[in-house]
């Protein structure tokens, strides 16, 4: 048996040997794409689509993320690889955690605003295909104006995130004027967006008006392990292999189960379980494990932009203005839609708690409630937030935050890169 054992392993090289020779086994690796190929009018499609990818990345960190640190989900699991770390359980955000969320929206920002400039040298083939890039590049950039603390463009200084604002509004503009049908509506209805976190609410209502109530424009995820354009969200709530999060200890939790409300709200359908999840957390040990059913698939999409956040942008408007009446009758059309209960406000102030309820209901798990927080906060708007979406000080009552970060800081890679940043920035 050793010989015959011995003959078989010197026999099957042999074999190869000669097999190879026969063959012309000359291989040359073409290395990366060169750049001067990317000025062709054939390469435009793939550079757009790019830009869009790179969105879809960057997007599924942040919203992710994001949702932790507003409680929109619990944590009810591992802290590694599609888990909520230690720090985002607590409600903070620093800036030696948050590399990957940093460097995939910068990275999205640069391919759009890249890509834009590579079709406008080379001559767009074709108005449509430019106008998406810059709708795509403007997402980028509503993304950071959301969600990060300050603007960093290009190995530039720190300034103000309002920069953000106004590239995301430009690029918007662009995108309306190229395009027509899905994607010049959604460049009006995210131009709509940006305009109300700016304060623009004249603006906001002028370009809201127009969306339909049943519109939606989504960002493409796609399925399979490895993938990273998979749902973040879904694929860490999908028991296999991951149980990261919950709705235990949510508002949406206490909501579903509201007398009030005896069939749940349609808009943040989650599951109860008898199962607790992956890992125990730090707040609370082993955490029950009800998850969220609005992805169900991790090649899912998200929504960037739709009609129900228009109306919203509307009662807002009316908010500010002092028209509590008239805000709680748009709330209400959204309600009566989704087949729930209606508000009942008294004053402009249970109005406004109402509005920011609502705005979590309707943009659920979209990585819009960081952003929501932080503008709230800036323009000190009447009406608190549920108190399981805010700080409870400790890890063991309440919403378990120690703290709540607002905005994502400049990353601790931008800072040991950039000569014009000093320091820590958030």
């Amino acid at each position: 048996m050793t010989n015959n054992g011995t003959r078989k392993i010197l026999i099957l090289p042999v074999a190869l040997v000669a097999l190879l020779a026969a063959c012309d086994t000359e291989v040359v690796n073409p290395g990366r794409v060169q750049e001067e190929f990317l000025f062709e009018t054939a390469a435009q499609e793939a550079i757009v689509k790019g830009i869009g990818r790179g969105v879809s990345e960057a997007h599924n960190w942040i919203g992710y993320t994001s949702a932790a640190i507003s409680r929109e989900v619990h944590p009810s699991g591992s802290t590694g690889s599609f888990g909520i770390q230690v720090e985002w359980q607590n409600g903070e955000l620093d800036y030696e955690t948050i590399g990957t969320h940093w460097n995939l929206s910068q990275r999205a920002r640069w391919w759009g605003d890249d890509g834009i400039a590579k079709i406008n040298e080379t001559g767009a083939e074709d108005q449509k295909l430019l106008g998406e890039a810059y709708l795509w590049a403007g997402y980028a950039y509503r993304l950071l104006g959301e969600n990060f603390c300050n603007s960093v463009i290009d190995g530039g200084p720190a300034g103000n995130r309002s920069v953000y604002y106004d590239r995301a509004i430009a690029h918007f503009e662009q995108a309306a004027a190229l395009t027509t049908g899905d994607m010049a509506t959604a460049a009006v209805a995210a131009r709509a967006s940006v305009k109300a976190f700016r304060g623009d609410w004249a603006g906001a209502v002028s370009d809201a008006s127009g969306i339909p109530d049943n519109f939606q424009f989504v960002l493409p995820y796609h399925d399979g392990f490895g993938n990273p354009t998979l749902n973040r969200i879904q694929f860490a709530s999908q028991a296999e292999p991951y149980k990261a999060h919950t709705q235990k200890f949510t508002k949406y939790e206490e909501y579903s189960l509201s007398e009030n409300n005896p069939n749940g709200d349609p808009r943040v359908p989650y599951r109860v379980t008898d199962e607790t999840g992956d890992a125990a957390v730090q707040c609370c040990g082993q955490v029950p494990w009800w998850p969220q059913d609005k992805y169900q698939d991790s090649g899912d999409d998200i929504p960037l932009s739709k009609g129900a956040e228009m109306r919203l942008i509307e009662a807002e408007a009316m908010l500010n203005a002092g028209d509590w009446q008239g805000a709680t009758a748009k709330i209400n059309a959204l309600r009566a839609a989704a087949g729930t209960f209606a508000i009942e406000p008294e004053n402009i102030t249970e109005a406004w708690r109402a509005l920011k309820f609502e705005r979590g209901v309707v943009l659920w798990l979209e990585g819009r409630r960081l952003g929501d927080f932080y503008r709230w906060n800036r323009d000190n708007t009447p009406g608190g937030r549920h108190p399981l979406e805010t700080p409870s000080g400790s890890q063991d009552v309440g919403s378990h935050l120690v703290q709540q970060d607002l905005c994502f800081p400049i990353a601790r890679s931008e800072v040991d890169t950039n000569e014009n940043i000093d320091g820590p920035t958030g």
